[in-house]
């Protein structure tokens, strides 16, 4: 894919979900509001790693990469299975580091680049619906330095499922912290954000 444009990014995005509807999991890309409840009240400190899973056509990804940059030597690794996003992502986003691979990875892939236990771990993976759920939350948690957050979002209308019920079980039961945000309005479908907090 040679451009980057939004429509161009929306609509690759809209053709994966087609095609693939479990993995992608929305027909069309998060908002910039639910990206600023994603990072809302996240503090970096000097040095710190931040992960983003499921990273799509990077919808979350200037909000965190802004973070990011405004904090000296963190560093950024954006984890996305789909090739063809990978592609747009590394148009996008020169300046950040991307890997073509799995997300139960993410140790391997830190430790290829030397990077330090994440101090956040941003997912924008549709986890209700993946039958590596729990893998996932298990991987991100041992990988997290002590006092490190994991968020994820829950869209309003899979709330009630058993799916979105499991995952806040299993955050429950993993960090020493839960807790979810306000309904973020402005995201199409609305979503809550949920956070778990490692112990420190």
């Amino acid at each position: 894919m040679t451009t980057s444009t939004a429509a161009t990014r929306g609509l690759f995005f809209f053709k994966r979900f087609l095609s693939n509807p479990r993995e992608v999991g929305a027909i069309c890309p998060s908002t910039r509001h639910l990206a600023a409840a994603m990072v809302r009240d996240l503090e970096l400190a000097e040095g710190d790693v931040v992960v983003e899973y499921g990273v799509g056509t990077g919808s979350f990804t200037p909000t965190i990469g802004a973070l990011v940059a405004a904090t000296p030597r963190a560093r950024y690794l954006g984890i996305e299975r789909e090739a063809g996003f990978v592609d747009i992502l590394r148009q996008r986003f020169s300046d950040l580091e991307f890997a073509n691979a799995q997300v139960e990875q993410v140790q391997r892939l830190l430790d290829e680049r030397r990077m330090a236990a994440p101090r956040a771990v941003l997912s924008g993976l549709p986890l209700i619906l993946l039958p590596t759920m729990e893998e996932i939350v298990d991987t991100t948690h041992a990988a997290l330095q002590p006092g490190g957050e994991f968020r994820t979002f829950s869209y309003l209308q899979s709330y009630p499922t058993r799916g979105a019920a499991r995952l806040r079980r299993l955050m429950r039961d993993r960090f020493a912290e839960f807790s979810m945000s306000r309904l973020v309005l402005r995201n199409f479908p609305p979503a809550f954000v949920l956070r778990g907090r490692k112990a420190g």
